[in-house]
C-alpha cells in the first residue's frame, strides 16, 4: 500500500511545481475543474459520483 501513497505524494509535488509555472493553462484547468464540480443544477456530490462511474466504466484507475 505504500506504493499508492508514494504515487500520490509525487503527484502532489509535481502538481505544485506545475501550478508555479509561468504558463497559465494549468491554472485555467484547475479553475475549470472547480467550476465544473461546483454545486449548480446538480450537486457536487452527484457530479463526483457520475465522474467516478464514468471512470470505472472506462477502466480509468487514476
Amino acid at each position: 500500500m505504500g506504493h499508492f501513497h508514494d504515487k500520490k505524494a509525487e503527484k502532489r509535488r509535481i502538481d505544485g511545481l506545475v501550478l508555479k509555472s509561468p504558463m497559465k493553462v494549468f491554472g485555467a484547468f484547475k479553475d475549470l475543474g472547480q467550476k465544473v464540480f461546483a454545486d449548480g443544477a446538480l450537486s457536487k456530490k452527484h457530479k463526483e459520483l457520475t465522474a467516478l462511474a464514468v471512470a470505472v466504466s472506462q477502466n480509468c484507475f487514476d
